[in-house]
């Protein structure tokens, strides 16, 4: 929006200079974008083009006198709207023109006037320099005095020839079964039925709100014009403008709303120009359809309500005063607060929220002291904002850096990457797209980070190590109750995942030896440290992942609870990495609800143990693809197996091995394949700690149960013991 200056100054007095009134304004909400001073120009004074940025939601900025009003609130200047011809009842007015709105709902007022006598002509100078100043290019008198009254009321005006009105009737009405229609521009337009249209009869003389037609312009030998003014349906002009590519200064207007009561004064206004300028007749008679009279309803300001949400002490009369500035009609006053109705140009105003905004902006944000509220804490937090917060900073203090992408992919990297659990999930896709590469939601936090990769080693980065934790979305079938079998609907489940990547050379942090490349031990390291955090250790199984086509086949793991897949990290396949030209990278995936629904809800303390452990390794030649966790999880378990196990003979031993829990920790500490090993083996080695509560284990003890334990993985699983 641009205005000048002294065009300003004629609607409202103030005294502030021109980078003033700037400040004065961009303090208040109206950013002014630029300022810039307009050469004098035949004796008159120096002037300013002040460009502002006006929001959507306000529509009543789009007009000097809108501006006038905001500048008469801040300042305490007094508003001086301009000069106007007023119009009077005239009874013979609808034989000259009749107007019927056919879609109230989409025109809710029409208002129109007749002017005639006109002399067609160049606008004066003065309108000329300032329509140019604003951006608007200079056309005939009459079009230039609807562009100026637009600019001054922010209400668009149309003038049709009256004389090519052949049935002086207008209809205001949806297309329909009208197809085509040609322009002020010469093209011509394809229309949809909702389209709305202003007729002459049957004929389209009109896009509503938009542009009027290349038929009923007015010309060089016009000499009576009908002026509309009206109100359109925002979203109808909306619609219609950006169908079909054509915006204009009123459209621009009207789809940010314009004043219903507006109409009637910029019509009387452009008639008193017409006649001061074109030399034009105005009529005394109006024609105004108004179908659809809306009444605002009073709003109840509560002074303890303005404190609560400022922050600030405003006596009543400093409300009223700043409510009144608004242009609002008080209704009542009580002790609690006073009410009062918004003009019918602040559309922008229903609630009492709304106005409280208002006074801090009026009163200025500049003046409200900075200052925390007192609040008193109270209630529990969040566990899933809790356990966010514990992997956040665990992740951080490992040196990972978290990243934030956009829920967003492309069906290719959906396919690829299916997330977790199920592998035919369905992804959601994307109605408008902004690219191609965005069309669906993701299924896995895993092709964002893989583009925050590339992104990186394009930028010749050494080294990785980042994570995410946000939400990913695929649709689900139901069965709808009650219908016939395979009736079913589609809902959009969202999950919430932990994902993270490890790339090139870890950075090196205190003493030690310098920096090294990230391993896949580093990264089980980093998963192990995840799960002792929530206090998942003891409930997963690590298994071999065979479902990722994605992960290297001998780089890779699956984290299970109870046969449910929880988890999967690995390093990247090698062909990926060629197809992607990208060196070898690590990658996981866990679902991070899953983590919280299982995690360790309280916190557990034990005593030191008063009495040593002991301590027996354990090596045995199993098969290539044999998992080292089946041993552990066998014998953590050994206390169930053991009340089925006939083939114990020394009962003492096994009544020790229930009641005391002997068996503290099992653990691997190393795998080996060489010349002693037969291919297609390899050899595991295995430290099992025993411990008891209440006694120093003597080595006999100690003795007779291991080697029960080592006969018996001998015979469960087939392992041949190593010396």
């Amino acid at each position: 929006m641009k205005i000048t200056f002294n065009w300003l100054k004629e609607f409202v007095d103030f005294k502030e200079s021109p980078k003033e009134i700037a400040g004065v304004l961009t303090m208040a909400g109206l950013e002014v974008e630029s300022l810039v001073p307009l050469r004098k120009d035949e004796g008159r004074p120096d002037d300013w083009v002040i460009e502002i940025a006006v929001t959507p939601n306000r529509g009543d900025c789009l007009g000097i006198l809108g501006l006038a009003r905001e500048v008469a609130a801040l300042t305490g200047g007094h508003l001086k709207p301009p000069l106007a011809n007023p119009h009077a009842s005239h009874s013979g007015m609808k034989r000259l023109v009749d107007v019927k709105i056919r879609s109230p709902r989409l025109c809710p007022r029409y208002s129109a006037r007749i002017v005639q006598g006109i002399h067609m002509t160049p606008a004066p100078s003065w309108m000329r320099v300032r329509l140019e100043a604003c951006g608007i290019r200079s056309r005939s008198n009459v079009v230039d005095i609807t562009n100026y009254v637009m600019l001054e009321t922010g209400q668009p005006l149309h003038a049709f020839d009256l004389d090519r009105l052949g049935m002086r009737q207008i209809i205001v009405r949806q297309a329909d079964g009208i197809k085509k229609f040609v322009t002020l521009d010469g093209l011509e337009r394809e229309l949809a039925p909702e389209d709305l249209l202003i007729c002459d009869g049957d004929t389209p003389v009109a896009l509503a709100g938009i542009m009027g037609g290349r038929d009923s312009e007015v010309q060089s030998d016009t000499r009576a014009v009908l002026l509309e003014s009206a109100h359109f349906d925002p979203r109808s002009v909306r619609r219609t403008a950006r169908r079909l590519g054509l915006h204009s200064e009123a459209s621009h207007r009207f789809e940010r709303g314009v004043d219903p009561e507006g109409t009637i004064y910029a019509l009387d206004r452009a008639a008193f120009l017409l006649g001061e300028i074109a030399g034009g007749i105005p009529l005394k008679g109006l024609v105004d359809c108004y179908p659809r009279r809306t009444k605002a309803a009073p709003i109840l300001v509560r002074y303890q309500r303005v404190k609560e949400l400022l922050g600030i002490d405003l006596t009543p009369r400093e409300i009223e005063r700043i409510l009144k500035s608004l242009g609002l009609k008080i209704q009542g006053r009580s002790k609690i607060g006073l009410k009062g109705i918004p003009p019918s140009y602040r559309p922008d105003l229903p609630r009492e929220a709304d106005l409280i905004e208002e006074m801090a902006r009026l009163h200025g944000y500049n003046d409200i002291p900075a200052r925390l509220p007192l609040v008193r804490p109270h209630g529990k937090v969040d566990p899933r904002l809790r356990w966010e917060r514990k992997i956040r900073s665990f992740l951080i203090g490992e040196g990972l850096t978290e990243v934030i992408n956009l829920p967003f992919t492309s069906e290719e990297m959906n396919q690829r990457f299916r997330g977790l659990g199920k592998s035919h999930r369905s992804p959601v896709s994307v109605l408008n797209p902004l690219v191609q590469d965005s069309s669906e939601m993701r299924l896995s936090l895993i092709p964002g980070l893989l583009a925050n990769l590339r992104t990186h080693v394009g930028q010749k980065v050494r080294g990785l190590a980042v994570f995410e934790l946000g939400k990913v979305f695929s649709l689900q079938v139901q069965s709808a109750e009650g219908h016939h079998h395979g009736d079913a609907k589609m809902s959009i489940q969202e999950g919430q995942h932990l994902a993270g990547i490890l790339f090139g050379r870890r950075a090196h942090r205190g003493l030690g030896k310098g920096e090294r490349s990230f391993t896949f031990l580093d990264l089980k390291g980093l998963i192990e440290g995840v799960l002792e955090t929530v206090g998942m250790e003891a409930q997963i199984t690590w298994a071999s992942n065979g479902s990722a086509s994605f992960l290297h086949p001998g780089k890779t793991a699956a984290l299970q609870r109870n046969g449910s897949s929880i988890g999967l990290l690995g390093e990247i396949h090698p062909d990926l990495c060629e197809q992607w030209e990208l060196p070898a990278f690590l990658v996981f995936e866990l679902d991070f609800e899953g983590l919280v629904h299982y995690a360790r809800r309280d916190l557990t303390v034990r005593p030191l143990p008063r009495f040593p452990s002991v301590e027996r390794d354990l090596a045995v030649m199993v098969d290539e693809a044999f998992p080292a966790q089946r041993i552990i999880s066998w014998i953590k378990n050994l206390s169930s197996s053991l009340s089925e196990d006939k083939a114990l003979q020394n009962e003492q031993i096994a009544a020790r091995l229930l009641d005391c829990s002997l068996i503290e920790d099992v653990k691997v500490f190393d795998q080996y394949r060489g010349s002693s090993i037969p291919e297609g083996k390899k050899s595991l080695a295995y430290t099992i700690s025993y411990r008891a509560e209440n006694r120093t284990l003597t080595d006999a003890e100690v003795n007779d149960l291991h080697q029960y334990l080592v006969t018996r993985i001998g015979e469960v699983f087939g392992a041949q013991l190593r010396g």
